[in-house]
């Protein structure tokens, strides 16, 4: 159930930050290259984006660096951001930034429901979900 509220969590909380959000075009103006150990042997390679923009109230050149990794990054390419002028917080607009922390925990939550609750349960709760969505 914790993991369903997360998943609450996360798309309540992206969901305010966007609706008081303005749409700026950024670039990459740089990547943090990283190697993380997974074990004694494996190791996996991160890119990490440096985005640049210009700030909407002052006009200023500001950067940030993506709190996700992406593939294939290169410098220059033209990416969106998510500016919030009331907390002066900027977030890459992309499907790791913003989707993958919501659907993760929703998937793994909705998983373990099916597996803990009884049937009955399950197939009731499922049900119920369904027709919100109109698909009965």
């Amino acid at each position: 159930m914790s993991f369903l509220i997360a998943t609450l969590w996360f798309s309540v909380d992206n969901y305010l930050f966007l609706k008081d959000a303005v749409a700026i075009e950024g670039k990459v103006v740089d990547v943090d290259r990283s190697i993380t150990r997974t074990s004694a042997s494996r190791s996996s390679k991160n890119s990490y984006p440096i985005i640049e923009y210009i700030n909407p109230l002052t006009q200023e050149k500001k950067k940030f660096k993506a709190s996700v990794t992406a593939l294939n990054v290169k410098r220059g390419t033209p990416v969106w951001v998510a500016y919030r002028q009331k907390t002066q917080t900027e977030k890459l607009i992309s499907f790791g930034e913003i989707l993958i922390p919501s659907i993760m925990f929703g998937l793994f939550g909705l998983t373990l429901l099916v597996i803990l609750f009884p049937l009955s349960e399950s197939s009731q709760i499922l049900y119920w979900f369904l027709r919100l969505l109109h698909l009965f």
